[in-house]
């Protein structure tokens, strides 16, 4: 990850807390913690730019460390990304390839894809309680994350004969986080954590930079994603 990229999550972090700095804050209240989701993206792609070549689900992981300033308010920084995973498809005279349309000289010709997405991320996140004891609350974060995509595109065989060229693409792109769910104290250490998330990855375009001149250059082109996560922390 960039260097400027990681420096603008660490001021998200450190400047989150002084938003907060009201009167009904109890610093005396702070409680640091980590925790661990495993999750699953749902994104698509528009038509023509990835939505006929890559896997619109993939699962990934989710590690954080927050610190909750008091009941209500915390702050929190993690790591996500997926599995690479892995699509084979036939396309033929006129399907759009990352861009292009497929030319009849080519037609059928064969593709294997792949993507990954990773990157970090920082969020301010809010807490409501039913009542004083329940030990289930509600849980809200907005925050953004800094997110390198990758795809590759290699060439199996077309009409005119077997495939030889692989593309390579990437993206690093800051893109806004929403979240929700519910978050149960199982004791006084332990909680699990059920989760939404939205995230603004219509915002990248993932490009090939590997090199290759061609008159076109392929893009990939994803829409929103939505995140389901289930997963444990320990707060100290």
């Amino acid at each position: 990850m960039q260097k400027k990229q990681w420096m603008f999550l660490a001021s998200l972090a450190v400047a989150a807390p002084s938003v907060f700095a009201l009167n009904w804050m109890d610093t005396t209240d702070m409680r640091p913690y980590v925790g661990a989701d495993a999750e699953v993206r749902r994104m698509d792609f528009k038509g023509g730019y990835g939505n006929n070549l890559l896997q619109h689900h993939s699962p990934q992981g989710n590690i954080y460390a927050g610190l909750k300033l008091n009941d209500i308010v915390g702050v929190e920084l993690g790591f996500e990304a997926t599995t690479t995973r892995t699509r084979t498809v036939t396309l033929t005279t006129g399907d759009l390839l990352s861009g292009t349309p497929v030319p009849a000289v080519m037609s059928p010709s064969v593709f294997k894809s792949k993507a990954k997405i990773k990157g970090g991320h920082a969020d301010v996140v809010g807490y409501y309680s039913f009542y004083d004891t329940s030990p289930v609350q509600l849980i809200g974060s907005i925050g953004a994350a800094v997110l390198k995509a990758t795809a590759e595109r290699r060439t199996i065989s077309t009409a005119a004969g077997p495939g030889t060229i692989t593309r390579k693409l990437s993206q690093h792109k800051t893109v806004l986080r929403l979240g929700g769910g519910l978050q149960y104290a199982l004791n006084e250490n332990w909680f699990a954590r059920l989760s939404v998330g939205w995230v603004n990855t219509s915002k990248m375009v993932v490009y090939a930079n590997d090199g290759i001149v061609s008159r076109v250059t392929p893009e990939v082109k994803p829409k929103n994603s939505t995140v389901y996560g289930l997963g444990m922390g320990w707060i100290f």
